[in-house]
């Protein structure tokens, strides 16, 4: 009988070169050991589109991670020991920005293992990093990326602080940057057109361009004009690129604990769309072709004709504030339809408890 774990490399590599889908690399990989580590050649990755992945929140006293696929409704085992007891952020691009209990900083593709140090938080004194986090301590709240870490012109931004201030890195940078500002806590950032957006919690949206020598600030829209909030009601923002565009979406949460230690369920979200020539907000009813994910990860869209395994017109939402509290619990996460207001449950997830692990989305990478 044929040992497969001997087929040479470079007929390995054929094979994983002409794999398109993100779950025909995960059962490639899972065939041994010899096969997932051709993972680490930059050059096998496939050129088809890769569905957005599910990553479950850690077990314990395991480096295995799972990874749900809405293709194919399956949960996929990969080993990511380099993300084993730390914060994660999901992207876009297929790397997760991981944060230790010394704040010591990567970028890690969970597929193929790749790891690249980022700058220790501690190598920039104006950030006020203590010496070592309990996992009560929420010190980062966001990481998003500019573009994979392919790109020599990639850059790291990060919320940080219970003042939500922000900070960068640029690939080959050996520190963090503090943002000055003067606008207020941060609530949420993504890339766009070549520069960083942020929206505050006055709901103003701010543009940060890194890509010089010296960081470009620009009042990119004003506040939209909303409606009271009931004092039982937390309101979280985000941005998200659809199609061009920018929306703002609202996520409106009611604290349903009974006793002191607050229990935070999303119930409802709304969805502002920007007009660009006027900066003026619009609410909308209907995204169209589009799906959002929001949560611990760089919001993002993907569109119903790429992506017929997601209901368009929805939002797919985890949990990004569980690390508030220094208790285990069930995560906050599901699908929103616009239409019809109506919240479903993933069908995995939710019977983990964690502290800090939240599942989180990403769009799985092979460079």
């Amino acid at each position: 009988m044929a040992d497969w774990s001997k087929l040479p490399d470079d007929l390995l590599k054929v094979i994983a070169k002409r794999l398109n889908s993100a779950e025909d690399y995960a059962s490639f990989g899972a065939v041994c050991k010899s096969w997932y580590s051709i993972f680490g050649d930059k050059d096998c990755g496939g050129s088809g589109l890769k569905s957005p992945w599910l990553m479950l929140a850690e077990k314990k006293d395991s480096d295995m991670r799972q990874f749900y696929s809405p293709l194919t409704s399956k949960v996929y085992e990969i080993p990511v020991p380099e993300a084993t007891g730390k914060w994660c952020w999901g992207s876009p691009h297929g790397w997760l920005v991981t944060l230790g209990t010394h704040f010591e900083m990567a970028l890690l593709n969970p597929i193929t293992g790749i790891h690249i140090p980022l700058p220790s938080l501690h190598a920039c004194p104006h950030l006020n990093v203590p010496e070592k986090s309990q996992s009560s301590d929420v010190f980062i709240y966001k990481a998003v990326l500019s573009s994979s870490p392919s790109s020599p012109e990639c850059a790291v931004m990060i919320i940080y602080s219970d003042y939500g201030r922000l900070a960068f890195t640029k690939a080959g940078q050996q520190t963090w940057t503090v943002v000055e500002s003067e606008y207020g806590p941060v609530e949420d950032i993504i890339y766009f057109d070549g520069s960083f957006l942020a929206v505050n919690m006055a709901w103003e949206v701010w543009m940060y361009d890194v890509s010089g020598s010296e960081m470009k600030t620009i009042h990119f829209a004003p506040a939209p004009v909303v409606h009271e909030i009931d004092e039982t009601e937390y309101e979280a923002k985000y941005l998200v690129e659809a199609g061009g565009d920018i929306f703002m979406v609202i996520r409106n949460l009611y604290d349903t604990a009974s006793t002191d230690v607050p229990d935070m369920i999303t119930w409802t979200f709304s969805v502002l769309k920007l007009h660009m020539s006027s900066k003026v907000w619009e609410d909308v009813e209907d995204m169209e072709h589009s799906t959002f994910f929001l949560g611990n990860n760089h919001s993002f869209s993907t569109s119903a004709s790429d992506y017929p395994e997601f209901r368009r017109n929805t939002i797919y939402f985890t949990d990004d504030y569980c690390g508030f509290l220094d208790i285990p619990r069930h995560f906050d996460m599901g699908i929103y339809n616009l239409h019809d207001t109506q919240i479903q449950h993933y069908p995995v997830g939710h019977e983990a408890l964690s502290v800090f692990s939240a599942p989180l989305w990403i769009k799985p990478s092979f460079s």
